[in-house]
């Protein structure tokens, strides 16, 4: 009997933590050496720090009626570290095209529209990728922070469900908050008067 519990106890540990990699609307760190930001899923979507670790992603995001494998639209976070051929985020364009020319997509570009501001007042410069095979068409915020560009990416099936998915990537990208930024301090802060 007391093995039995053993037993039950264990495998109740091990479902536990595999739940707590899937998180609806929940927050996560990523972070490494020399940095560390927090995320958070947009509403109605699954953030799972697990599933993406195989394939180099650090935390991923799906709607909640979805799965990673079968979702038509899904978001995830990356970090890549300054070197000698990636000194800034034009830089990273060039070379994320340069991986889907040589991955089957020779007609793949890369066009600037926007800049988001972040939860913690970074910005976030936006491009789209079109031209991708089979009709998948992608969205990429990148973040420049010291010695590391961080950025969420929005990938879909088709050019719906990237229209479809584009709100919860907005809400994604803005959720953003670089963790080793000093706190702003208010240089006039507000004066209680009931002291």
């Amino acid at each position: 009997m007391r093995v039995w519990i053993l037993s039950l106890a264990a495998f109740s540990l091990l479902a536990a933590s595999t739940k707590a990699e899937q998180i609806l609307e929940g927050y996560s760190v990523v972070k490494g050496k020399g940095y560390a930001f927090e995320v958070k899923a947009p509403l109605g979507w699954i953030l799972d720090n697990a599933i993406g670790l195989s394939q180099g992603l650090n935390i991923v995001f799906y709607p909640k009626d979805f799965s990673w494998d079968n979702s038509p639209g899904v978001c995830f976070a990356r970090v890549k570290t300054l070197d000698s051929d990636i000194k800034g985020i034009s830089d990273q364009v060039q070379a994320t095209l340069a991986a889907y020319r040589t991955s089957g997509s020779p007609g793949v570009e890369a066009k600037y529209v926007n800049t988001f501001t972040t939860q913690d007042a970074s910005k976030a410069k936006v491009f789209y990728y079109t031209g991708l095979k089979d009709g998948a068409q992608e969205a990429s915020a990148y973040i420049q922070a010291n010695g590391s560009i961080h950025y969420v990416t929005l990938s879909c099936r088709n050019r719906d469900a990237f229209n479809l998915y584009l709100p919860a990537f907005h809400a994604l990208v803005t959720s953003y908050e670089d963790l080793t930024k000093p706190p702003t301090i208010d240089p006039n802060p507000p004066v209680d008067k009931n002291w």
